[in-house]
């Protein structure tokens, strides 16, 4: 029992509140000039977030993805590690939908996918707020090659996360004739994460980013110290992290904080550092 507990209150209280709800629903229109929803296309693979457009036309198919698939893209320091880490991915997860697509969309006998090609047309374009990150993705029914097209690396990027989610299953089978045209609704797509009030090793932050990336998130707002702790390792300074972290072995170093940005930057995210002084 919690002390100084007012049943008849609590009921009361419940009653005010909910009544206005009650109200409103009852007195909601339901005649048939009200407008109705209709469903959402249904795919037998769906692709996440949800792209600006996606066509998939009937009658669906896959076709299995060469032995010798590849990925070519341009040199770029941060997309070439993205379109390795893809080839990786795509070549030995083997991604299994929680719900299969019917195996009569998967036909065996056509001519595999042989490989993806990427093109990004301002490969100097950095990763800042307002980067363009849009992409089209064309995957032929045909055989050879599909076409991922970009204004910059990290609409590529986002491009190589909708293709790996079309592919599933051992061996790996690829959705064919699907055209896709994707932008972001919003340009600051973002987490946050305190490690002053709640360390964190660096595996967790990398991982985190890579969760983001998994889901076209673009931004890490790395909350790296407060009050409560000061765990950034400071040359200069070198008191800072060893009176204010948790622990000799609760910090981040230089190199720490340089591989998180290059990882981000690896995954499409843009690593912002907030530092509140003591």
């Amino acid at each position: 029992m919690v002390p100084n507990f007012n049943p008849n209150l609590f009921i009361n209280t419940l009653l005010i509140l909910t009544t206005p709800l009650l109200f409103i629903i009852s007195t909601s229109p339901t005649t048939s000039s009200s407008p109705s929803l209709s469903p959402p296309p249904s795919f037998p693979i769906n692709v996440w977030p949800k792209p600006t457009t996606f066509r998939w036309p009937e009658p669906r198919r896959a076709h299995l993805l060469s032995s010798a698939f590849t990925i070519s893209s341009p040199n770029h320091r941060h997309l070439s590690a993205a379109a390795n880490r893809y080839l990786r991915l795509i070549l030995t997860e083997h991604h299994r939908p929680l719900v299969p697509p019917p195996t009569a969309v998967l036909n065996a006998s056509a001519a595999p996918l042989q490989a993806l090609l990427v093109h990004v047309s301002d490969l100097a374009a950095p990763l800042v707020h307002g980067a363009d990150e849009s992409y089209s993705l064309k995957i032929p029914g045909g055989g050879g090659a599909a076409r991922l097209t970009a204004k910059t690396a990290w609409g590529a990027m986002r491009g190589l996360e909708t293709f790996s989610q079309l592919v599933w299953g051992e061996p790996s089978a690829v959705a064919v004739g699907v055209e896709v045209e994707d932008s972001p609704e919003y340009g600051h797509r973002g987490l946050m994460l305190d490690t002053s009030r709640n360390y964190y090793p660096v595996e967790d932050i990398t991982r985190t980013i890579a969760a983001m990336s998994a889901n076209k998130l673009n931004v890490f707002h790395w909350h790296v110290t407060d009050s409560q702790s000061f765990p950034l390792v400071v040359p200069s300074e070198p008191e800072l992290a060893a009176k204010g972290s948790y622990g000799s072995d609760m910090v981040y170093t230089p190199d720490d904080v340089r591989r998180v940005v290059e990882f981000g930057l690896d995954h499409g995210v843009r690593v912002l550092p907030e530092i509140d002084s003591p």
